[in-house]
Parts: C-alpha cells; sequence; structure tokens
C-alpha cells in the first residue's frame, strides 16, 4: 500500500511538474510574440527556448520558481537578435530585446 501511495505522489508530482513548465513556456511565447509585435520586429521560429530556472521569493516573500526563457527576432528579415523573457508562472518578472530605441518603428 505504502509503494502504491509513493508511486502516485511521484506521478503526481511530475504531471504538475510537465504541466507547469508548459503553462510558463507558452505564457513566455505569448509575452515574446507581443513584445514583439509592440516593436514591430519578427519573432524568430515563433517559440523560446528554456535558458534558465530558479527558485525566487516575490515581492510578499513567496517562494516559487522563476523560469528565463531565451528567443530571438529579426528587424530588418535578415538579423538576428536575441530576447529574453523571465516568467514566474504565467506572470511576467523580466524582459530584454537587443533592440536600440531608435529601431524600434513608430
Amino acid at each position: 500500500m505504502q509503494t502504491e501511495a509513493l508511486a502516485f505522489i511521484l506521478i503526481a508530482a511530475a504531471l504538475w511538474a510537465w504541466w507547469s513548465a508548459a503553462r510558463s513556456r507558452e505564457s513566455a511565447t505569448t509575452l515574446a510574440r507581443s513584445a514583439c509585435r509592440r516593436c514591430q520586429v519578427q519573432l524568430l521560429d515563433e517559440t523560446v527556448s528554456l535558458q534558465k530556472l530558479r527558485l525566487k521569493r516575490d515581492s510578499k516573500g513567496t517562494m516559487g520558481i522563476e523560469r528565463w526563457y531565451h528567443f530571438e527576432f529579426s528587424t530588418n528579415g535578415t538579423d538576428r537578435r536575441s530576447g529574453v523573457v523571465g516568467v514566474r508562472g504565467a506572470t511576467l518578472t523580466d524582459m530584454h530585446l537587443d533592440l536600440n530605441i531608435d529601431e524600434v518603428r513608430h
């Protein structure tokens, strides 16, 4: 009985970890796409890739997992520039695009 309970807990934990990672990646992709649209640049490959994972406290002191994702974008269709987006769950914590303000099209 204890072995079955332990197996259930491990499977449940693995499923939760997978779901949490998938939700964070989906949010990071949406946030990167939105930022690229606002800056009028093209998100390349339409995806993000996990760069860093860490435990971090929020402003209320609650510990949580923060994930940093890397993505690439282009300003003119021929260059490749880097961007990063940090999320905690589905919430944006930080974002940076390798872009000068003069390059943002109005």
